[in-house]
């Protein structure tokens, strides 16, 4: 490695990496479904969780990342609008939130994604009261 990338790349912290641990991804959009395969493909998780309000277009990412799975390192992928399924997540991803309005504030934006989190974020540290969050959310 060059002496440039070793001076801008240091470790910080020793990594955290628990193998074949249960990750949970809230929102099945774009973003979220993004996470789940890179998930999948960096064999970090032995089982995932989706968890959406939409049942339908949760059912059917879920069907969708199910066959891709003999295509990648084998996990187990559940479904559910209810937070039950989360339990025991050691990192729980949150990509839920709403689309920026036109001539919408990032303020005004943020307050609502807020409001958002309110309902999601305790029922996770409900099931899984030491796991990790990691928020997506726009504006960052």
């Amino acid at each position: 490695m060059s002496d440039t990338a070793q001076a801008l790349f240091k470790e910080i912290a020793p990594a955290h990496r628990t193998p074949h641990a249960k990750v949970t991804v809230v929102g099945c959009g774009q973003v979220g479904m993004a996470c789940v395969v890179s998930i999948m493909q960096k064999n970090i998780a032995s089982e995932i969780c989706l968890v959406d309000v939409v049942a339908d277009k949760l059912k059917g990412e879920m069907m969708d990342l199910q066959h891709g799975v003999p295509f990648m390192h084998p996990c187990i992928i559940r479904a559910s609008p209810d937070y039950a399924i989360t339990k025991g997540s050691k990192l729980c991803v949150v990509t839920a939130g709403v689309r920026q309005r036109e001539g919408e504030s990032r303020l005004s934006l943020v307050q609502r994604n807020v409001e958002i989190f309110k309902g999601i974020i305790p029922k996770l540290v409900q099931h899984s009261p030491d796991t990790m969050l990691l928020i997506v959310s726009n504006p960052g």
